[in-house]
């Protein structure tokens, strides 16, 4: 099945292209290949409580994103700056253009993509390394990637970079507002064991609660967290937000003391 490409409108602007494409396939996208494995992995923000700014590469949306780090652990699908992240796991067309058999002594027949013809060509693979440009089948080099030039400059949409051809993904289910606000400890001196959800890494996190004060984004359990917050997602969001306003309620009236801390009971939590 290959992909059809219509060129629908040109755009002229000062030293720049910007070409509308059209692209409809009738199958589904085949998998992302990928530099480095660890662009695979979720932003992990780490178990420690520190906020830094740092870039992950998404491998739902293809391209480096932001989020919010801990300061400790997490795993290695994490960068200082946009440019290292796209440096490690974007794949630039200078990388792989060209054919790379590879250093093994075996004889496969593959794929790669000719930037000089600009088509997809058989070569003779040995096996081992070699770079991304590198297609079982002819089919699978045809439909997965392709390469638009452009001698002039480049728009934000259309950069330097191997395209991947994809239809677009469908927009993610919308989640209540308040699982989208930052965890906020409020403004008393106690330390309760409370979670909130972090939108960048799609967790629950655990954090100190001060006792008072904070937002919505503040949960007694992990488990309730992620009802509202992951499960909650959707046309079942607002009836998830008027149900926490509910175990509000609840908890004022079933507090049980217990060495001075304050614990809700189980049958009111989510």
């Amino acid at each position: 099945v290959f992909f059809t490409m219509h060129v629908t409108t040109y755009i002229w602007q000062t030293n720049s292209v910007i070409l509308h494409l059209l692209c409809t396939t009738g199958a589904a996208w085949p998998p992302l290949k990928l530099v480095n494995p660890f662009c695979a992995m979720k932003a992990d923000d780490g178990p420690c409580k520190a906020i830094h700014k740092r870039y992950f590469f998404n491998i739902k949306n293809r391209k480096c994103e932001v989020f919010e780090y801990g300061g400790c652990h997490g795993n290695d699908n994490n960068f200082l700056t946009l440019e290292e992240c796209q440096e490690k796991c974007t794949i630039l067309w200078e990388q792989i253009s060209f054919l790379e058999p590879g250093v093994c002594r075996g004889y496969f027949t593959r794929y790669f993509y000719n930037k000089e013809t600009k088509s997809c060509e058989a070569f003779k693979y040995g096996g081992c390394l070699g770079n991304q440009n590198n297609f079982r089948t002819l089919e699978e080099c045809q439909t997965q990637k392709f390469q638009i030039m452009l001698t002039s400059n480049w728009n934000t949409v259309m950069s330097p970079h191997l395209v991947f051809l994809e239809p677009p993904f469908p927009e993610p289910p919308a989640i209540p507002s308040l699982c989208m606000t930052p965890m906020d400890s409020g403004l008393c001196r106690a330390k309760e064991l409370r979670f909130f959800y972090n939108h960048s890494t799609g967790r629950c996190r655990p954090f100190s609660y001060s006792g008072c004060g904070g937002n919505e984004n503040n949960f007694i359990s992990r488990k309730s967290c992620l009802r509202i917050c992951k499960k909650g997602m959707g046309s079942d969001s607002k009836k998830g937000e008027r149900r926490l306003i509910k175990i509000k309620k609840k908890r004022k009236k079933q507090p049980v003391k217990s060495l001075g801390i304050e614990i809700i009971p189980e049958r009111a939590q989510l």
